[in-house]
């Protein structure tokens, strides 16, 4: 009798392991992989299609999408340390400067885009403005005008280095009057050159027609509702968002490589006075990207990058108004799985 009870005892408890074992397989089963990804906020719309497009053709995988400016999306692993497992610039510097040797291996700058000044039907003068007045609507005081915070976003420093360029494409004090004058900006010339300092406490003055705001997709809200008359933007965004824009002469507005010598005459230094003060030079603008040493899931990352290189890739970032490089520009030693064709 004893025996029996122990045979049984000892099957129950073997019908109960193998329950909990499948269990465990169908959770397993279940469980998604999270794929997560640090960007500027400027990418967020083609970046949301193309996570779709992966998350389709891997269902265990959530595309997790972390906007922010730049800045604040390399700062979040270099200073806060969380953990990405891609990471993309609106200026692929930032991966250079901030991230290499020490957080990543390699960077590839993949995007172009252009600065615009972007309005709708609500704004001021929406009637009336143009790519030869542009700059006489915003001195006007009813206009109130707007662009992302420097310190924070590639939007933001490249504002008022295109303001500067503005100056000596008109020979107008555009810098001076639309933005140092009324912020704590701060504005020196030497020869051809022009030196920014954008304090860390960078901010409007009070009563001030300027509009400041972390990054540049949170203006568009400002715009949208009439808040706001102004905004410098990517053309990008602005397509995306189904808003009017101003295009710039391409002497300013940093889409041409050609007129690099020109632009890098535009040096803009943020958090002035602090340990971290960084200089930036203008250039055109190119988008960067790479994978952080800190990533989890570095087979799925090099996956999902080849998917947004591809031609599938490039379609959708074309489609949302931004192109790609004619040819990537590769810093680094880039993982061989990933193709740069």
């Amino acid at each position: 009798m004893k025996m029996k009870t122990i045979i049984i005892a000892c099957l129950v408890i073997l019908m109960i392991s193998w329950a909990l074992l499948a269990l465990n397989m169908i959770s397993s089963q279940g469980e998604s992989v999270t794929l997560r990804i640090f960007h500027a906020g400027s990418l967020s719309v083609p970046l949301k299609q193309i996570a779709e497009r992966f998350e389709e053709e891997n269902p265990e995988v959530k595309v997790v999408l972390e906007p922010s400016g730049s800045v604040l999306a390399v700062r979040k692993i270099t200073e806060l340390h969380k953990t990405a497992d891609i990471l993309m610039t609106a200026d692929y510097r930032l991966i250079n400067d901030m991230m290499m040797p020490s957080y990543a291996e390699f960077n590839i700058a993949f995007a172009s885009n252009r600065m615009v000044l972007a309005y709708t039907d609500k704004s001021r003068y929406s009637d009336e403005i143009n790519s030869e007045n542009w700059f006489k609507i915003l001195m006007k005081e009813d206009v109130r005008y707007g662009f992302s915070n420097p310190n924070d976003d590639p939007c933001g420093y490249r504002s008022p280095i295109v303001l500067a360029l503005a100056e000596r494409y008109y020979g107008l004090d555009l810098l001076k009057d639309l933005v140092v004058d009324k912020s704590n900006m701060i504005l020196k010339k030497s020869d051809e050159e022009y030196f920014i300092y954008v304090p860390k406490d960078f901010a409007p003055r009070p009563g001030s027609n300027l509009v400041i705001r972390s990054k540049s997709v949170d203006l568009i809200a400002l715009l949208e509702s009439g808040a706001l008359d102004y905004a410098f933007e990517y053309k990008s965004v602005a397509i995306q968002h189904g808003l009017k824009y101003v295009e710039l002469p391409p002497q300013i507005d940093l889409s041409d490589p050609r007129f690099d010598e020109e632009y890098e005459r535009i040096h803009i230094y943020l958090f002035y006075g602090t340990d971290e003060q960084k200089e930036v030079v203008g250039k055109s603008i190119a988008y960067g990207l790479t994978i952080p040493k800190c990533a989890r899931n570095l087979d799925l990352a090099i996956k999902f990058v080849n998917l947004l290189l591809s031609d599938i890739g490039r379609e959708i970032f074309e489609k949302n108004g931004q192109s790609f490089l004619d040819s990537f520009i590769v810093y680094g030693k880039v993982p061989e799985e990933i193709n740069l064709r």
